[in-house]
């Protein structure tokens, strides 16, 4: 396959001598021209399998340096290579800082501009290849992931911000981390990570019944940072495609490929999260001290309960916003919810998140505080272990009925017209963990009876 070239160049004719030099280059395509840094950005999300983008130094509007960051964050499988009319070594410093590959002058020969592009593109092949190796690679022989869903008792109370920096916190202690935005319709996970990704777990619908790991490679994002990232779709809209057995069935696969799998549910309820929840080895809701938040979780929890989901003595409730001030404390709020309340709560440092949040990047969030809760957090939530082997008395996934569906996936599909699956769909890619007998409705983590993970229903700690 010929190298793909993504170029940025300030001016239309800037564009039309780079368009007619490429037309001689028999073993690179140019996909495509861009005449901003924005435009460019967006372009490189669009076109799959690039190999190297060419950036003008006069691209506008903004900095091309800022540009270049920019896309090596968003893209770091890419080779940038900047285009100046001046080789001094400031020049070139200061674009490898940004994250360039390389650069050459705006006037090179053809076969100047040939050798690079090919040294860059061999680069960028290299590392893709590498990053979906280890998309690919399995946990650990036989042994399926954990998964931790995290639900909002509404919106507002800090879900996303706390399945982030679990999954941030579980990667630093070199786990193999998938965050999954189950967010459908407002899922946030690119602001929050700065990222841009054409594929979404509305991509795996299709392929429900037989996901490859060639296609998880395909749509997951590989955050250089830790995590691999299921994202939400786009549009809203596009979140109703994936249904309670679409759900059971990535979700599984995903599990058989990562330690851990950390979902953010947001605080709508649906057959996705419902499916979810129920698989869940460990269930945690988020509450902010207020008697609107503690309302939300009383109705989230009790129509789980209802609707046989999960009991609700086998939820975590984690609390946010965390002060001495704050006029309901844990004690009271555990006696309310009648549910275990993790003892570690996330304080109310609003200024401290900002950087991680209005950046990009959580690894901006400095405050020691919140690195501690996060971290103690994670560790009452049993995310820092590996996943137990089969016939170990470690801890694996809940299961469900052999329909595959809990009374609330079904009676949600009825609603929608659609009939509950009776196929047996457990035990995804052939795990021999994976629980292939039925059990009755609500055995498990996920249901009435079920044993409980985590920590015990103590109160928090100062």
């Amino acid at each position: 396959m010929n190298f793909r070239v993504l170029a940025g160049m300030p001016t239309s004719e800037t564009e039309m001598v780079l368009a007619a030099r490429f037309e001689e280059l028999p073993s690179t395509d140019l996909v495509a021209i861009r005449n901003s840094g924005t435009a460019l950005i967006d372009a490189a999300g669009e076109f799959p399998e690039l190999d190297v983008v060419l950036i003008h130094q006069d691209l506008g509007p903004a900095s091309v340096l800022d540009t270049i960051r920019d896309l090596s964050h968003r893209h770091p499988q890419l080779a940038i290579l900047l285009m100046s009319p001046s080789l001094d070594p400031e020049t070139f410093t200061v674009a490898m800082e940004a994250g360039a590959r390389g650069v050459l002058s705006a006037d090179s020969g053809m076969s100047e501009l040939e050798s690079r592009i090919a040294k860059a593109a061999e680069w960028s092949r290299t590392l893709r290849r590498h990053l979906e190796s280890a998309a690919h690679e399995l946990p650990a022989s036989g042994v399926r992931g954990r998964i931790v869903t995290v639900s909002g008792a509404k919106g507002g109370v800090g879900t996303t911000t706390c399945a982030v920096h679990l999954a941030m916190a579980a990667a630093r202690r070199d786990r193999v981390v998938c965050l999954v935005d189950l967010d459908l319709q407002s899922g946030d996970l690119p602001a929050f990570l700065n990222l841009q990704h054409r594929r979404s777990i509305t991509d795996l619908v299709d392929a429900s019944d037989d996901i490859s790991p060639g296609m998880l490679a395909e749509t997951l994002y590989v955050d250089p940072r830790g995590p691999h990232v299921l994202l939400a779709p786009e549009h809203g809209e596009r979140g109703e495609d994936v249904n309670a057995r679409a759900a059971r069935r990535i979700l599984s696969a995903l599990r058989s490929r990562y330690e851990l799998v950390i979902v953010d549910c947001g605080s709508n309820m649906n057959e996705a999260t419902a499916m979810a929840v129920e698989l869940a080895d460990s269930a945690v809701v988020t509450v902010t001290p207020d008697v609107p938040a503690l309302r939300g979780a009383q109705r989230l929890m009790a129509m789980w309960e209802r609707l046989q989901i999960r009991a609700h003595d086998n939820v975590h409730s984690l609390v946010t916003r965390h002060s001495r001030k704050n006029e309901i404390q844990p004690d009271f709020l555990r006696q309310l919810l009648g549910t275990k309340v993790l003892r570690t709560p996330v304080p109310a440092a609003y200024r401290a998140l900002e950087p991680g949040e209005n950046n990009g990047d959580p690894t901006k969030v400095t405050d020691e505080g919140l690195r501690k809760a996060f971290a103690r957090l994670a560790a009452e939530l049993d995310l820092f272990s590996a996943p137990s082997a089969p016939g170990t008395g470690g801890r694996s996934g809940g299961t469900t009925p052999s329909g595959g569906m809990s009374p609330m996936a079904a009676a949600l599909s009825s609603r929608s017209g659609s009939s509950p699956s009776t196929k047996d769909v457990s035990g995804f890619l052939g795990s021999p963990s994976s629980g292939t007998g039925a059990s009755s409705p609500g055995s498990g983590p996920g249901g009435h009876g079920g044993w409980s993970t985590g920590p015990s229903g103590r109160g928090l700690g100062g």
